[in-house]
């Protein structure tokens, strides 16, 4: 009635305008439709046959949703109005350059709500919550006002008036951020706007828990990823609305020793004299088929198994290792308590379910990209009341396989030859992908990446059977990847596990306990507790201080491990031609192969660069002993910088290999060493490290390895031939000169002058003039002595200039 009152006000205006001009106005009687609006009726609801005709295609489940044309009606019971329901949406469909088809776009908390003669979509939160039984929820209440992401009229009700029915077209034309493009999306692509009149609704689907929507989204942008001149970015975008539990799952507190994704809410109903946040994991609700069972301690199956569907777009050969990676995690899953608690199956044909749908949401699937992306990724959609894990979809990606290819040859090609070859057999690579699913689950399931899981086992023990029983680390979702310790003889095994920590992590996640989210707390302590004693069972994740927690890396020590490391990329880069040789093809694989040896070097280059002003953390509760930081000890330190001198500083002659570079490249590879000895340098002579070093001395005491000692090292290590008297070469003066520009500019950098670290450098400096004096009466050979020359001028412009 509203909007008619104001149509005949407006119409009342025009024909007064129209007569004071002296020319009569034609008058519309009729109501101009808007977005969401009531199809013509001035008096409310209309009859449900004139809105839900004879044409209306109708499909029954949570709701019951009618097409008509290119309408969209959802009927919505009256008693399903104020529930929570999840919107989770998904790009189906992508212009090339535009993401890939499978992945998640948005996930959220709706509800709808009636208000008179109109319904609104609302967006939930529950960042902050209380018992709605106590007082404050009023206050919780008031201080988290739901936004409304759109209003609809009711077009009519049902024939018994148990439901009312709203036209949901304009929620899939129209401009609705909640639905569409990321904000990062949209900025890249130049996005304008939506253009309805190319946006529409393929199909839409109900089921009983939930409702499916495939659309085509059609923007118009500036900066398309593909086809620009048609400046449009068109795609098609899955929408699942889906209910909640009716029951919501126990939730189980976090630990930070224990690596779960979580959710965190801020429960203003806890009798506390703060604000408390309440922390919890996300997980899968597992409940025992026979409580009496499982309480005397016998395996039993759960209620409801974990059950994930292999997209019928993978290829069948790769199939029964993908679902291998998935129930690699049933022995985990018995430390809980559970037999037959995850399994995999082939998705259903289109005769054995024509409905059956990836995007649905009640199928947890394994997607298979078409996408030249060497990655995989396992996230998963969770009830954000308790944390339960409702579905997920691990996105696998074509082109990783190319990844693990290069993983798995330049990590052990030196000690394997299934691995000698640009291509693998279907038995090896099925045996990575394997490895991969697995990892990608241990996501979908709640599991972080524990990267320190990796530093645990003893680096000669990585040359023994052992690594055949428990991998090459503890947890397969550390980013421990292949044995790269191992060298030629050893009899060892080369990939890894789901592993102690794995089975620990799952046992303390999912086993039931009695006592409800409190009071089960103190048992779940205790066990992490116990478990602690054993390193194997520690979690951290990387921060780039601590060399306890680094990814790509395996065993206890990188000093050896790394040695061991680099032993083996000597022996592939001297088999490389052969190793990488395809009779006609041109040289792309060498290059490729080739660039992977460079970029593995530097990675230990990493891992040992960390120990250098290192601090491990052992995460810790009260009541434990000790102390959760620890300084590294000076002996690592210290033989981390020898290290750098002897692997990275010192001129890497086995990778200026003339039969490789000579069909590789005219140029590149003398920058692309220099580049990374400059990054390790850098890194060493870095403020905030060589910070953390004075402070290890101020606390320390003679027991750290201190600033100076470091400087001292790495001076005699790059400077060698001054007091050698040996010919230097170009890498060695191009080092050379990046050391002394740095500690010229460590004088005049801020942070370095409010420390000791710039007097440290002007020391240095200082050093170096004499020890330079001394070494041009000790070679002959003209470029060095030139070279010398040179430091010398700079580094007395550098020390007068602060005088």
């Amino acid at each position: 009635m509203r909007r008619f009152h104001h149509s005949i006000l407006a119409a009342l205006a025009a024909l007064l305008v129209g007569c004071a001009s002296g020319q009569a106005t034609p008058v519309s009687t009729s109501t101009p439709q808007e977005p969401g609006g009531n199809r013509g009726s001035e008096d409310g609801p209309e009859p449900y046959e004139e809105v839900i005709t004879d044409e209306a295609i109708t499909d029954e489940g949570i709701f019951d949703v009618h097409r008509i044309d290119e309408d969209l009606f959802y009927e919505i019971p009256i008693d399903r109005l104020d529930e929570e329901l999840l919107l989770l949406t998904r790009i189906a469909r992508t212009p090339d350059g535009a993401g890939y088809g499978g992945s998640k776009a948005n996930t959220s908390i709706v509800r709808w709500e009636r208000r008179g003669d109109r319904v609104l979509l609302r967006l939930v939160s529950h960042q902050n919550v209380a018992d709605p039984d106590l007082p404050v929820a009023g206050a919780v209440a008031n201080s988290n006002f739901e936004p409304v992401v759109m209003a609809f009229d009711i077009e009519a009700l049902s024939p018994d008036s148990s439901a009312v029915v709203i036209d949901v077209t304009p929620l899939f034309t129209t401009d609705v951020p909640l639905l569409g493009l990321q904000a990062s999306r949209r900025s890249a692509y130049g996005v304008r706007r939506v253009d309805g009149t190319r946006t529409f609704v393929e199909w839409a689907r109900s089921f009983p828990t939930n409702i499916e929507v495939r659309r085509v989204l059609t923007y118009e942008a500036t900066e398309a990823p593909s086809n620009g001149a048609a400046n449009t970015v068109s795609m098609e975008m899955h929408h699942s609305m889906l209910e909640l539990p009716a029951d919501p799952m126990q939730p189980r507190l976090c630990d930070p020793r224990v690596g779960f994704f979580s959710i965190t809410q801020t429960d203003y109903g806890i009798d506390s004299q703060r604000a408390t946040t309440r922390c919890y994991v996300t997980r899968w609700r597992l409940e025992p088929s026979d409580p009496a069972a499982f309480a005397r301690g016998e395996l039993v199956d759960p209620v409801k198994p974990i059950v994930y569907y292999i997209d019928p777009a993978t290829p069948e050969k790769w199939r029964p290792y993908l679902k291998q990676g998935v129930e690699d995690w049933q022995v985990a899953f018995e430390e809980a308590g559970f037999s037959n608690a995850i399994v995999a199956m082939d998705a259903p044909t289109p005769e054995e379910d024509p409905e059956w749908s990836p995007e649905d949401a009640r199928y947890s699937v394994i997607r298979y990209l078409a996408s030249d992306v060497q990655n995989a990724s396992g996230p998963h959609v969770h009830d954000p009341r308790t944390g339960e894990i409702l579905e997920s979809d691990i996105q696998w990606y074509h082109n990783v396989m190319n990844l693990l290819r290069n993983w798995f040859f330049i990590q052990t090609a030196a000690v394997n030859p299934d691995a000698r070859g640009v291509e693998f057999s279907d038995e090896l690579m099925g045996e990575l992908i394997r490895f991969v699913s697995a990892h990608e689950v241990g996501h979908t399931i709640g599991l972080q990446h524990n990267m320190q899981s990796s530093a645990t086992y003893p680096v000669e023990q990585l040359r023994t059977r052992f690594v055949c029983e428990f991998g090459v680390a503890p947890s397969i979702m550390d980013y421990a990847r292949f044995n790269y310790v191992a060298q030629p003889g050893d009899d060892t095994c080369l990939m890894p596990l789901v592993g102690p920590y794995d089975k620990f992590a799952i046992e303390w996640g999912y086993r039931p306990m009695e006592g409800g989210t409190d009071g089960e707390r103190a048992a779940l302590n205790a066990m992490v507790a116990e478990r602690q004693e054993n390193p194997i069972y520690l979690f951290s994740s990387s921060n780039g201080e601590d060399p306890s927690a680094l990814t790509e890396a395996i065993g206890d020590d990188a000093v050896a491990a790394s040695d061991y490391g680099v032993a083996n990329l000597k022996r592939i880069t001297e088999n490389l031609v052969e190793w990488s040789y395809q009779e006609g093809e041109d040289y792309d694989q060498l290059d490729e192969l080739y660039g992977n040896v460079m970029a593995q070097w530097g990675r230990y280059t990493g891992h040992v660069l960390t120990n250098v002003g290192g601090v491990t953390q052992t995460r810790k509760r009260q009541g434990q002993d000790g102390p959760i930081f620890e300084m590294v000890p000076a002996e690592m330190q210290e033989r981390s910088v020898d290290y750098l001198n002897r692997q990275v500083f010192a001129t890497p002659e086995w990778l200026i290999d003339t039969d490789i570079l000579g069909v590789i490249t005219s140029s590149g590879v003398p920058d692309d060493i220099r580049s990374r000895q400059l990054s390790a340098l850098n890194g060493l002579l870095d403020v905030a490290r060589m910070k953390r070093l004075v402070e290890q001395e101020a606390l320390h005491g003679s027991s750290a390895y201190d600033l100076g000692s470091m400087l001292d090292d790495l001076r005699d290590g790059i400077w060698s031939e001054v007091a050698s008297g040996t010919a230097t070469d170009a890498f060695r003066r191009n080092l050379q000169r990046a050391h002394l520009d740095r500690l010229i500019e460590l004088i005049d950098d801020e942070e370095a002058r409010q420390s000791d670290i710039a007097a440290f450098a002007r020391g240095q400096l200082a050093t170096l003039r004499t020890a330079l004096d001394q070494g041009l009466s000790r070679t002959n050979h003209a470029a060095t002595r030139l070279h010398y020359r040179d430091a010398l001028a700079r580094i007395v412009e550098a020390l007068d200039s602060g005088d």
